[in-house]
C-alpha cells in the first residue's frame, strides 16, 4: 500500500468530522473522496496530508509502510493542489513551479541547472511551455490549475493530494481538465487522492471511489461497482437521480401495486416491506400493457432538450410521481404527449428493506 489510514477519528469541538475511518490506497492508484458537504472528505485529506492530526492515540497514517501520523506536512513528501490555486501572484509560471525546489535546505536543494531541467519537463507535461514567463493574472483558470499541479509535482512527492482541484472552474473547463488529469495520471502513475463533491467527475476520473457520509466511508469500489451495486440507499441516491417505489419483496420479486418486477438480489427478507430503487433511464415506456410486467401511468410533462428526453409521470393507482429518461431515438419513435396514458416497465430494480434512510 502507498497510503494507509487506520482508525482515524477527528473532532472539531462537538462535531465529529471523521469517525474511526480506515482506508487503503494502492501504489499508483487514483482515488476520489466523494461525498456531500460535511461528510468528512476534506478532513480526511488534511489528515493524510499532515495539515490535521487524529484525536486518538491508536490512529495511524502510513506512507509506503512508514508511520507518518505525527510528522508535519512539510516533512511528509506529499504534493498539494487546492481549489483556488494558491499561486504566487508576483512570480512567473516558471518560478511558481520552481518554488518548492528553491526553498529546500541547501543540503538537499538541486542545482540551478537541475531546477531548470525539472521545471522544463513539467512545463512540457502540462503543455504550457510557451507561457513560462507569464504571471498568474495573465492565465486562464484552467491554465492556473495546471500550474498548481505542476508545482505540486515539482518536489517529486510520494503522494499527490488534490482538494476540489476544479471547483473554481466553469463546467466546460472542468470537463477538459479532468480528462487531462486522467491522461496525466496514466503517464506518471503517482498515487493520487482527490476530493470532489461532483459525482460525474469522480466516476469519470478515479480508479476507485470512496463515498463518505457523516465521517465514515459508506462504500469504496470502482466506479462501476459503486454505481451498479450501491451498498446502501444513501449511495444509490447520491450517485444520480433515482425513483423510489414502495412495495413488498417475495421470492425474488418486488410487488409494486399489483405488478411484480424481478430483482437480482434483495436486501430485505422474503415477504417484507421494501423500497425499490430505479434510475430514470431504467424505465421502459410503452403504449400497450405487457401482462403482469407493467403498470399504467399518465405523462405529465416532456422535455426533449439535449441528448436525453426527460419525462415526468404519475402512477394511476396511487398518484405517485416519478421520472423517466428516453434516448432521442426512443423519444422520436414513441412520440409521447403530455396527458396520455402509457404503461411502465421497471428494469434493473434494486431493493432495500423499508427501514432505509437517506
Amino acid at each position: 500500500m502507498s497510503v494507509e489510514v487506520k482508525n482515524v477519528t477527528k473532532k472539531f469541538g462537538d462535531f465529529t468530522a471523521l469517525d474511526h475511518v480506515n482506508l487503503k490506497v494502492e501504489s499508483g492508484e487514483l482515488v476520489a473522496l466523494l461525498g456531500p458537504s460535511g461528510s468528512g472528505k476534506t478532513s480526511l485529506l488534511r489528515v493524510i496530508a499532515g495539515l490535521e492530526f487524529p484525536d486518538t492515540s491508536d490512529a495511524q497514517v502510513l506512507y509506503y509502510g512508514e508511520d507518518v501520523t505525527a510528522i508535519p506536512a512539510n516533512q511528509r513528501k506529499a504534493g498539494f493542489a487546492f481549489q483556488h490555486y494558491a499561486l504566487f501572484r508576483h512570480l512567473s509560471v516558471f518560478e511558481n513551479i520552481a518554488f518548492g525546489l528553491r526553498v529546500r535546505p541547501k543540503t538537499t536543494r538541486p542545482s540551478e541547472e537541475q531546477i531548470r531541467s525539472r521545471v522544463g519537463e513539467l512545463l512540457k507535461l502540462i503543455q504550457l511551455e510557451p507561457l513560462a514567463k507569464r504571471f498568474p493574472s495573465q492565465l486562464s483558470g484552467g491554465q492556473r490549475q495546471r500550474v498548481a499541479l505542476a508545482r505540486a509535482l515539482a518536489v517529486e512527492p510520494k503522494v499527490l493530494l488534490l482538494d476540489e482541484p476544479f471547483g473554481a472552474l466553469d463546467a466546460k473547463v472542468r470537463k477538459e481538465l479532468r480528462r487531462w488529469l486522467r491522461k496525466l495520471h496514466d503517464e506518471i502513475h503517482i498515487t493520487t487522492l482527490f476530493v470532489t463533491h461532483d459525482q460525474e467527475e469522480a466516476l469519470e476520473v478515479a480508479d476507485r471511489v470512496a463515498i463518505l457520509r457523516d465521517g465514515r466511508i459508506e462504500q469504496i469500489g470502482t466506479p462501476e461497482e459503486i454505481y451498479d451495486k450501491p451498498a446502501s440507499p444513501f449511495v444509490y441516491d447520491f450517485l444520480g437521480n433515482v425513483n423510489l417505489f414502495s412495495g413488498r419483496v417475495r421470492e425474488g420479486t418486488v410487488i409494486i401495486g399489483e405488478t411484480e418486477f424481478a430483482v437480482e438480489e434483495t436486501a430485505g427478507e422474503t415477504d417484507t416491506d421494501a423500497v425499490a430503487f430505479v434510475r430514470p433511464h431504467d424505465i421502459r415506456i410503452t403504449r400497450e400493457a405487457n401482462g403482469q410486467k407493467t403498470f399504467p401511468a399518465r405523462i405529465l410533462r416532456c422535455n426533449a432538450a439535449g441528448p436525453l428526453a426527460n419525462l415526468e409521470l404519475e402512477r394511476l393507482d396511487n398518484g405517485g410521481l416519478f421520472a423517466a429518461q428516453l434516448s432521442k431515438e426512443e423519444f422520436q419513435q414513441l412520440q409521447p404527449k403530455a396527458g396520455e396514458q402509457v404503461f411502465v416497465e421497471l428494469k434493473n430494480v434494486k431493493v432495500f428493506s423499508e427501514d432505509f434512510s437517506i
